[in-house]
């Protein structure tokens, strides 16, 4: 199964000491695909490419200022109401000033009802820039259903090894099957 996704965020970032920042950030395009789908356990495992478009402001920390390409491999289990799924991916940068880095992010999620499903993600990567450190954060949100293929995506959380900032994401992503 192959669905397409299309997210348009508003980022909102608080660094210590720098105060906050709220604007358009980087629009993300994506297709993904699962190609194994296993009924009976509930276990699915898929690819998720993305491309990363610079529409956010780089100067004000909304966006990354170039394009950007992302590719992850994704597995899910589902049981009841809950779901857990992790991803592992490389980020392929184009600005100079960065350099390519590999991610890694676990979710765990609870539909509160049909409409809403709340969770909490723990995530890390390898150094972004040239003389950077490696991230470990945590995000707590959600997505709220409020069309057939219309979702509001939000999400709150903070850095707890790496560079010490809060950050904040709302998002329409658009579905396509």
């Amino acid at each position: 199964m192959c669905n397409s996704s299309w997210e348009i965020p508003v980022a909102v970032v608080h660094d210590d000491g720098d105060g906050t920042r709220t604007g358009a950030g980087d629009l993300l395009i994506g297709v993904k695909w699962r190609f194994l789908n296993n009924e009976q356990s509930k276990f699915q495992l898929g690819v998720y490419p993305q491309l990363l478009l610079p529409t956010g402001d780089r100067a004000r920390g909304l966006g990354e200022g170039r394009s950007a390409f992302v590719f992850p491999v994704v597995a899910q289990k589902n049981w009841g109401k809950w779901t857990v799924y992790g991803n592992v991916g490389f980020w392929w940068q184009t600005a100079k000033e960065t350099r390519n880095y590999i991610y890694a992010g676990a979710v765990l999620e609870r539909e509160i009802n049909e409409r809403l499903t709340l969770g909490a993600e723990l995530f890390g990567n390898s150094p972004k820039e040239s003389n950077g450190r490696s991230d470990v954060a945590f995000n707590i949100g959600g997505s709220l259903k409020l069309k057939e293929h219309i979702n509001l995506l939000f999400t709150g959380g903070r850095d707890i090894v790496g560079d010490t900032h809060a950050m904040a994401y709302v998002g329409l992503q658009f579905l396509t099957k």
